[in-house]
Order: structure tokens, then C-alpha cells, then sequence
């Protein structure tokens, strides 16, 4: 790793930390991210991502591994291509503001998102841990990459005996919390709603803390259907979708609701796919 000189740290992932580093010879400046321990069970996360990331190399949407290096200590790193700032600070940013997304703004981060999680899918790879932190901005060019697949798996791979709540706190699909087998691509699809709610409002669509208050917290807001209505979470069994009120007309179109209410169904089966959800009419208008 001497090849390379390390900046400041960026940030976190799922297994170990990401710095910011200048390759000497190139002066190219990469993304780093090293193990947290030097672990057999961190080198094989780290390897296992490495793995996901190769199988995403044609999609230009999720960011590009350079290689795997090898400490002198020992330890394992991957380096990968630097984009810039994540979706989650510039949103943040925006907020301090009180400076929203248009909604033609987050069209185009939504077709960006659908698209490049379409290949990932297409390519058999769930990420299983989308959210604005994990979707970093070109500096120059503004291009969306996805990032920190080290909760993703192969949809190929079989349904772990125990289904285990991975994800992060406000992106986690229905399923997921209430530790279905085989959950796949569409608890995606839910990931991405919440984004694109959150770049209309400005505002996390579920802001609680923990996992079971966030479960409470989708059905007070989606309302409850007739598959989950004897659930003892002591929500009116008549409750209706407070969606539309969360998200007004005047942050989001008919066409554009359409869309975020077809991403955050209830069942998985009902949910938009992203090729499904690029077809619908809110993304005709994209010269605008």
C-alpha cells in the first residue's frame, strides 16, 4: 500500500472505512477501503464485495473497483475509483438551506438510480443496503455511482436459513423486517422509494430509530391492508395511507406519485420492478 497516499478518511461501510488516497505513480485519486480488523472474517467481506463489484463492472452507475491490494501487515484493501461526495450530503446540505430537490431534479436522480440498479438486478446482484449514503455524485460531472455493496448478495446464491435484518434503519423493506425467507430485488425497489421521497421533502420518509418502531411507522403512514390488519401494533385497523399527505401535489405530480406509491408496496410481488418503473409516464419528460 505504499503505492499509494492516503488523504483523510471519507467514510464508513458495512465492514470497514474508506479513505481518500493519491496513487504516487498515477496521481490518480482512489477510494480506499480497508478492513476494520485484520480478521479472516473482515478479509473475507472485503473479498466477498470485491467479488460483486467485478460482477458489476460493465454498469457504469455502480462504482469501479481498481483492484485488491495486500498491506505489508497484511491486511486486505480494495481500491476503487474516487467519486466525490455522497447523495445523503448533499441533501444534508440542501436541508441546512432549506433548499429541496426539484422534481425534475429528482427525476433525473431517479432514472439514474432505477437504471443502474436495473443492471445490477439484470446481473443477478442485490445490494440489499441502498440509501443516499451509499450513492455518491460525480465532482465534475454529476453522475450517480452506487457504493459499499457489502451487504449485497447474489440472487443466485440460496435464502439463508434465518432471514437477518440487514440494511439501515429507514430503508428497509416490510419484508425484511418481518424476517421473511427469501428476500430479493424488490426490497431495492423499496430503498429506492424512500430515496425519492426524501429528495422531494428534503426529509427522511421514516426517520425512527429502531426496527420496530420504523415497521410501526410504514404502516401508520401507508395505511393497513387486509394481509397484516390483525397485527397486535395497536394502529386502527381502518388506518389509510397517509402517503399523499406526507408527500403533497405541490412537491410531487400525480405522474410522480404514481411512481413512489408503486415502489412502496406493501407486498414485494406488487412493487415496481425498475425496468416497470422507467416505463411509466413521469419519465417521459426527461429533456426538462
Amino acid at each position: 500500500m505504499d503505492a499509494f497516499k492516503r488523504l483523510k478518511q471519507i467514510g464508513e461501510g458495512a465492514f470497514g472505512t474508506v479513505s481518500k488516497a493519491r496513487d504516487r505513480c498515477t496521481g490518480e485519486v482512489v477510494a480506499i477501503k480497508s478492513a476494520r480488523d485484520g480478521s479472516s472474517e473482515a478479509a473475507a467481506a472485503l473479498l466477498r464485495e470485491a467479488a460483486l463489484l467485478a460482477a458489476c463492472a460493465g454498469n457504469p452507475a455502480v462504482v469501479a473497483l481498481r483492484k485488491v491490494a495486500r498491506s505489508e501487515s497484511g491486511g486486505l484493501h480494495l481500491v476503487m475509483e474516487y467519486v466525490g461526495p455522497s447523495l445523503h450530503d448533499i441533501i444534508s446540505a440542501r436541508r441546512r438551506h432549506d433548499l429541496r430537490f426539484t422534481e425534475s431534479e429528482a427525476r433525473r436522480v431517479m432514472a439514474q438510480l432505477l437504471a443502474g440498479v436495473g443492471s445490477m438486478h439484470a446481473d443477478g446482484i442485490v445490494h440489499c443496503d441502498l440509501k443516499p449514503g451509499n450513492v455518491l455524485v460525480g465532482e465534475h460531472d454529476r453522475r450517480l455511482k452506487i457504493c459499499d455493496l457489502g451487504l449485497a448478495r447474489s440472487a443466485a446464491a440460496p435464502p439463508p436459513d434465518e432471514q437477518q435484518v440487514d440494511g439501515t434503519v429507514g430503508y428497509i423493506a416490510p419484508e425484511v423486517l418481518l424476517c421473511e425467507k427469501d428476500c430479493g430485488a424488490p426490497v431495492d425497489m423499496w430503498a429506492l422509494g424512500c430515496i425519492m421521497a426524501e429528495l422531494v421533502t428534503g426529509r427522511p420518509l421514516f426517520p425512527e430509530e429502531d426496527l420496530c418502531r420504523q415497521l410501526i411507522g410504514i404502516i401508520d403512514l401507508l395505511g393497513i391492508p387486509d394481509d397484516v390488519s390483525l397485527m397486535p401494533l395497536g394502529i386502527d385497523a381502518g388506518s389509510p395511507s397517509k402517503l399523499r399527505e406526507k408527500v403533497p401535489e405541490e412537491r410531487l405530480s400525480p405522474a410522480g406519485f404514481d411512481v413512489l406509491r408503486g415502489l412502496l408496496q406493501y407486498d414485494p410481488k406488487d412493487r415496481l420492478t425498475a425496468a416497470a418503473a422507467l416505463r411509466m409516464p413521469w419519465f417521459a419528460p426527461m429533456d426538462d
